[in-house]
């Protein structure tokens, strides 16, 4: 298998690091020689010097790459100029894989059912077995984590710190929106992904066995990191779909309501999930009333030709178990 594993970072030299010498640790790494592409969007910190450092441990070809232009989704479509792989996996620059990973990820592909996947993402310890951690992690649900269960075959969408598809897909669709994501809108550029590669009938598989650790970031489990989140959403689903202003405000006026019923009641989770929804759509809302949905989509304009390895690319089928809710960044 032809693999390019592409890595958006920005100034987390440190946990880069980490990830680079997780995937030296990787399992078979040495056979399957991937295409490794470091896409550095504009760092100030000793990225490009960790990156350098740590390529010459790592076997296949490593290419670190400077993207000026801002923005994760505009990083993540000149890396894709660059890859050369027939199958593209992207890892975000805090988490670190599973030694068995790559493996995996080969057994996912080579079973032919799915041509795009979204692998578990679990969280880091020793900071994910601190009680005190869990409790704020499931309360405010900043911290990207995913696990479906045993019979879940089949998802929904994608979060881009694990998931993986071939590269004639990413053709098809035109890569990233490069108004979504990080240093954009702030978020959601590989929803919209996913929902582009839903319209056009691609399945999306999940790799259960396919397994990162994402960091823990004290500071993303508190309620302004939360709301900060909520508001990049809004931003993000408005520009991915834009809808009328009072179809807005009817939501916003509900996610209200449903705070107030959650508060009265007692229910703590019930209440942060509908506060986040106030903090979306009042977002939307500033988001609409300022043009933002105006915007035209930046897509990537690819003119190379279809995967060496001959992928083929069915049409959708019926799977015997979807998971029922879209992956969340938790």
């Amino acid at each position: 298998m032809r693999l390019t594993i592409i890595i958006p970072t920005k100034d987390r030299a440190s946990t880069l690091g980490e990830l680079l010498e997780s995937i030296r640790r990787l399992r078979d790494v040495a056979e399957t020689r991937p295409e490794i592409i470091v896409a550095d969007n504009n760092s100030t910190d000793e990225t490009k010097a960790i990156s350098e450092r740590l390529a010459a441990s790592l076997p296949g070809q490593i290419k670190i790459i400077k993207v000026t232009k801002p923005g994760k989704s505009a990083t993540l479509n000149e890396a894709l100029r660059l890859a050369s792989g027939d199958y593209i996996a992207f890892l975000d620059d805090d988490v670190v894989v599973d030694p068995d990973w790559l493996s995996s990820l080969e057994d996912f592909f080579l079973r032919g059912e799915f041509q795009a996947g979204q692998g578990q993402i679990g969280l880091y310890s020793p900071d994910a077995d601190d009680p005190e951690t869990r409790q704020l992690i499931s309360l405010y649900r900043t911290v990207p984590h995913l696990d479906h269960g045993p019979d879940v075959e089949e998802v929904h969408s994608l979060n881009g710190a694990n998931c993986f598809m071939a590269r004639e897909l990413l053709y098809r669709v035109g890569g990233f929106d490069e108004r979504l994501g990080p240093g954009a809108s702030g978020t959601s550029e590989d929803v919209d992904l996913a929902r582009r590669l839903s319209q056009i009938g691609i399945r999306m598989g999940y790799a259960r066995d396919c397994i990162v650790y994402h960091r823990i970031d004290r500071q993303r489990l508190c309620k302004n990191y939360f709301k900060q989140v909520h508001r990049r959403q809004g931003r993000s689903r408005l520009l991915m779909r834009d809808r009328s202003l009072v179809y807005i405000l009817g939501d916003l006026y509900g996610s209200y309501w449903k705070y107030l019923y959650h508060l009265l009641i007692g229910n703590k989770r019930g209440r942060y999930k509908s506060l986040g929804r106030v903090f979306h759509y009042t977002e939307m809302v500033r988001a609409k009333r300022a043009g933002m949905h105006k915007q035209p989509k930046k897509l990537l304009k690819l003119n190379y030709p279809a995967t060496s390895g001959g992928v083929q690319i069915e049409p959708i089928k019926q799977s015997r178990q979807v998971a029922e809710k879209k992956p969340h960044r938790v």
